[in-house]
């Protein structure tokens, strides 16, 4: 069968990036298609833990949050060098003053949901093969349906006015139109698995900083645990690419080696792992450029939106795709044919100096030795601990003085050096 359609926005990809701009952009009473190639559920590489921020994009879409498969938390435990600090989540900004832990299966299954009940036409099992280019123009999609989820069987077309970009790391389709990851920015590598544990209901999630390489150097990387309140936890481990002769671990082993140092306290039965751990990386701090074209934006994972502090993908996408949805409904009520320009000139402000200053921390705590003797120092210091969780999760209170001052003269340094080796 072969089927032809037409729409006011087509979104490609429907995990937190592609949901939030179907969403956004069907609230706004536009006509959206959101294609996704799996069938939802599905599972996906994530650690589960919402920021605080994340959780106030989740209200504002209003999404229930006290639905069972939101698990509460109220704080960050970070651990290193044998010691650890309880840090609540702070109370000083607009966003609620906890997080949330949900599987990325449960959440992308609401999300998608909520988009359909928007008005956004959602079809899952449907894979886009290629772009619709036509005198050097984008006009929409081609794609193939598997039959097995929401959408047809059979060769798809689908025409739009706009086109937004939510197609994950790989990214085949931004690709296919020039856009690029820069490789000389760090990316990260993380694997995961989910585990019973009797503390799955505890309040405080728990970030370790302890990895390290075949000699015994810390990685700049940690290990988490996550509880989700369901009887099990998430844990895994982080790791940025290597820079300046750091061991190229294989995550699978970094893995396996974290799974005998998970804290005590969380009694993880480690031998009873529900699945196959999964693993993946994750092109982070902006990488990836152009963001936006004539009628096309890049959003989430496939824009390389991933916080280069602490490699939470969710917020950012959430961000990035009501933003998207934004400068498009504006483009369309205008007829303005250079509005996209504003999405990037959003992003920049929102977010360029936070990732450069980011993209710059990740470098330096890539050579050998610093994460150790910057760990040990920052453990020592609650107030020092608290900025950087207030910085690394990107919950910065943008007033003048105290320890934010830190954050702002941080900001000014990035600008000045260069940001490539």
């Amino acid at each position: 069968m072969s089927v032809r359609l037409s729409t006011e926005v087509l979104v490609i990809g429907a995990g937190p990036a592609g949901a939030s701009a179907a969403y956004w952009a069907a609230k706004s009473g536009r006509m959206v298609v959101l294609l996704e190639k799996d069938v939802i559920p599905r599972d996906k590489v994530c650690g589960d833990a919402l920021t605080p921020k994340a959780v106030g994009h989740l209200n504002d879409m209003q999404i229930d949050v006290t639905k069972s498969a939101f698990h509460q938390h109220h704080g960050l435990k970070m651990t290193a060098d044998g010691q650890s600090i309880e840090l609540r989540w702070p109370t000083d900004h607009d966003h609620p003053s906890h997080g949330l832990v949900i599987r990325r299966r449960s959440l992308d299954e609401i999300l998608v949901e909520h988009a359909k009940e928007a008005g956004a036409q959602v079809w899952t099992g449907v894979e886009v093969t290629d772009p619709v280019v036509e005198h050097g123009h984008l006009r929409g999609c081609r794609a193939s349906g598997t039959g097995s989820g929401t959408g047809p069987d059979g060769e798809i077309e689908v025409r739009a006015r706009f086109v937004v970009i939510a197609d994950g790391p790989l990214s085949p389709f931004g690709r296919a139109l020039g856009t690029a990851r820069t490789r000389q920015y760090a990316q990260g590598v993380a694997m995961r698995g989910y585990f019973p544990s009797p503390q799955h209901s505890e309040k405080m999630i728990e970030s370790v900083f302890d990895l390290r390489d075949s000699s015994g150097q810390q990685l700049p990387g940690y290990g988490w645990v996550f509880p989700l309140g369901d009887g099990t936890v998430n844990t895994g481990v982080g790791l940025l690419s290597h820079h300046h002769g750091n061991d190229p671990r294989s995550i699978q082993d970094l893995f396996d080696e974290w799974l005998l140092q998970i804290p005590k306290f969380w009694d993880v039965d480690i031998e009873n792992i529900e699945s196959e751990p999964q693993g993946g990386r994750l092109p982070m701090g902006a990488s990836v450029r152009p963001r936006s074209g004539p009628n096309w934006v890049v959003v989430g994972d496939a824009a390389g939106s991933v916080n280069p502090f602490n490699g939470d993908g969710i917020e950012p996408a959430l961000n990035n795709g009501k933003l998207a949805a934004s400068v498009i409904d504006n483009a369309i009520d205008t007829g303005d044919g250079l509005a996209l320009r504003q999405y990037e000139k959003e992003l920049a402000s929102k977010y360029d100096h936070y990732y450069r200053l980011g993209r710059l921390a990740t470098k330096a705590l890539g050579r050998p030795g610093l994460m150790r003797r910057f760990t040990r120092l920052g453990i020592q210091s609650r107030v020092l601990t608290e900025l950087v969780m207030r910085i690394s999760t990107n919950l910065v209170n943008n007033d003048a003085g105290g320890t934010e001052s830190v954050y702002e003269i941080g900001k000014v340094v990035a600008r000045l050096i260069p940001d490539r080796d």
